[in-house]
This record gives C-alpha cells, structure tokens and sequence, in this order.
C-alpha cells in the first residue's frame, strides 16, 4: 500500500476474543476501523444505500418478491424483511454481500487515508469476514486470533446465552480457521489467559515496529 501507516487486517471467529484483541491495541496507539459498524452506518436511517438496497432486494428489484417491503413507511431498513429475502436464496445472499462489501471497502478506504493523517502507530481494520469481504487486500499484514474450539463454545455460551450447538452452527457457518491461517501473517491462540493474550499481542508488536 501506498500509506506510510501500515494498516493491519485483524480477524477471528466468534468466540476467539478478536474484540479483546482490538480493544488492546487500541490503547497502544492502533487506529480502529470496525468493518461491522461501518455495515451497520451504512444501513441507517437516512443512509444513500437504502434506496440502493431498495432498488434492488425491494418489490420491483431484479432480487425482490412482488409486494414484499424492506423498507418501512418512514423509509428505515426492515432488517428482518430484507433476511428473509436474502437468506432463503444463496444467490440473493451473495448480491447482498457484494453490495455491502462493496460499500464497506469504500467506506475503510476512505478511513484509512483519514487515519493516516494523524500518524498512528498502526491502522487496525477490525472485520470478522476481512477475507470474505476482499478487505485482506487492503492490508499490509493480517493478524488472525484462534481459539479451541471448546474455549470458544465456553465463551459464546455463557456470553449469548447461546446453546452449545447453536454455537457450533455458528461457528461451521464461518470460514475455517484452516483456510484464515494460509491467508494470514500472524496466528495468536487466544485459548487461555487474558495475560497469555496480551503477552502474545507484545510480541507482535515489538516485531510490527521494528519492521515500520
């Protein structure tokens, strides 16, 4: 990239303590951009992508159903009416997902040139589906947090109050953490302590400013 800031991709199945992760490099001077709140901004009310939505998931779009509104009389997103379209039929899902990602990307690029200005330490795009979405390409580094597979169905549980086969659909549903460790740099297990975590985290660090 062209950045003089280097921008680092971090991702992670649910359950790993990817958000921890975020959260501690953030106090080391990383800037953050969070790929799913950018999905959730660019859905608000009031947001230029709902008509583009509309346009396309909505009754007389090309991936709509004849009187089937996803959007409300005020104009907001009915998250659940656009689901129910999408999610019945992969290949509505997969418009879905080029749509957004499309917007997501432009969003984080823009960010990242913002961010740049101030001369951060780092520039972490935080995204649970960087590799999904194409955002790995938009990096200099990924940084991938894992986990096993029982910690993780520990945590999920007792923070959703999730089952534990709900947790593991969710986790199947997700791209495997074979395929994210190919694509990724760096691989911090995150199975044990906070203290653990963050030990693994400096060592990271002290190697990202070293090679800055």
């Amino acid at each position: 990239m062209d950045n003089k800031v280097r921008v680092v991709g971090l991702t992670g199945g649910i359950g790993t303590g990817k958000s921890t992760a975020a959260e501690y490099l953030k106090k080391k001077g990383f800037a953050h951009i969070d790929a799913d709140q950018i999905g959730r901004d660019i859905t608000a009310d009031g947001s230029p992508m709902l008509p583009v939505l509309d346009g396309i998931f909505g009754p007389t779009g090309e991936y709509g159903v004849e009187g089937f509104d996803i959007l409300r009389e005020d104009g907001s997103l009915d998250r659940k009416a656009l689901a129910s379209i999408v999610f019945t039929d992969m290949n509505k899902k997969l418009k879905l997902d080029e749509v957004m990602f499309k917007a997501i990307i432009a969003e984080t690029k823009r960010l990242v040139e913002v961010y740049s200005e101030d001369d951060p330490v780092g520039i972490l795009i935080d995204a649970p589906l960087l590799f999904e979405a194409g955002l790995d390409k938009e990096c200099d580094l990924v940084l991938l947090i894992v986990a096993d597979m029982d910690v993780r169905i520990h945590r999920v549980c007792a923070r959703d109050g999730a089952t534990e086969q709900e947790v593991r659909n969710r986790i199947n549903s997700q791209m495997s953490d074979e395929e994210k460790i190919s694509r990724s740099h760096v691989v911090v297990d995150n199975s044990g302590s906070l203290e653990e975590l963050e030990k693994q985290l400096e060592e990271f660090l002290s190697k990202f400013s070293k090679n800055s």
